[in-house]
């Protein structure tokens, strides 16, 4: 991928990221958390993808993803314990609203991830602008 392309897919998925977490706060403030639950994790999702692209890093796989913003940028200190933290959580969260029969998520949990994710977008772009 040349370098221009390369810009604007990051940029896109930037963008993807933000509006998806403009999603999940209607969803939110709607009473769907099942539903935003899932639009936190794909915003964190999109920014990861927008930071790994920047690095030279592309997959398809959620967990080759995750693991890779683990070793290079969360073990080495880029990207705050918390925020690797937190992104995990919202991966278990959706994986659970999504997959899992008779659970429930309350109303606090989304809340939290979704005041998580709102900082992590936020760190994220600034590490993908540098």
């Amino acid at each position: 991928m040349n370098p221009d392309d390369c810009r604007e897919y990051i940029a896109y998925r930037m963008d993807r990221a933000r509006e998806t977490l403009r999603e999940a706060q209607e969803l939110q403030s709607s009473g769907h958390y099942f539903g935003s639950a899932n639009r936190i994790y794909y915003a964190m999702f999109y920014a990861v993808n927008a930071l790994a692209l920047s690095h030279g890093f592309t997959t398809s796989s959620h967990s080759q993803l995750r693991g890779y913003f683990n070793r290079q940028f969360v073990k080495t200190g880029t990207v705050p314990l918390a925020m690797g933290k937190a992104f995990g959580a919202a991966y278990d969260c959706r994986t659970k609203s999504d997959y899992q029969d008779m659970v429930e998520i309350p109303e606090e949990q989304v809340n939290d991830l979704l005041a998580s994710a709102v900082v992590f977008i936020d760190f994220i772009s600034h590490l993908v602008e540098e």
